[in-house]
């Protein structure tokens, strides 16, 4: 980001990568819930259900949601290999908390697995942007329009 871009970055701006990553984030929760659904449907009588089924949707959603994230919510041009392995890192953090939570409050003592998912989902949701915002995509890098990007993609394609 250019020194006055950085200069410019402020609590309102901060706001409005909020109000896009909770949109990017709708779709991704989607897809998680759809993907931990058929997990959880498909994981039979096993003893933490919920948490295998929580575990495993969160760790495939997540390798997506890094991908919407860096195009859409940051337009981040952070090196591809960096951003996954430090989005993954967060993500890696808050799947140990929350298959935890999800073990003891649904597994554990028999509170609806999916009110539990909801729960996980909306109370990480937060954490992630700022973790997220401030480490796997830092400001720093810089950003792109996503036109931009996708004439970069097109020429790509051309060579």
């Amino acid at each position: 980001m250019k020194d006055h871009q950085l200069e410019n970055y402020n609590l309102r701006t901060l706001m409005i990568e909020y109000a896009y990553f909770c949109a990017v984030g709708t779709l991704n929760v989607l897809i998680f819930f759809a993907m931990y659904s058929l997990t959880y449907s498909i994981a039979g009588e096993i003893e933490y259900r919920a948490a295998s089924a929580w575990s495993v949707s969160y760790l495939l959603s997540s390798i997506i949601s890094h991908s919407m994230h860096r195009w859409f919510t940051f337009r981040s041009i952070s090196p591809y290999g960096r951003s996954l392995a430090l989005t993954m890192a967060v993500y890696t953090i808050l799947l140990i908390i929350s298959t935890f939570s999800q073990a003891i409050l649904a597994d554990r003592m028999g509170f609806d697995h999916l009110a539990v998912w909801a729960l996980n989902t909306a109370a990480f949701g937060f954490l992630s942007f700022i973790a997220l915002r401030f480490i796997a995509f830092p400001m720093s890098d810089g950003t792109i329009s996503v036109r931009e990007r996708m004439e970069i993609a097109k020429l790509g394609r051309r060579s």
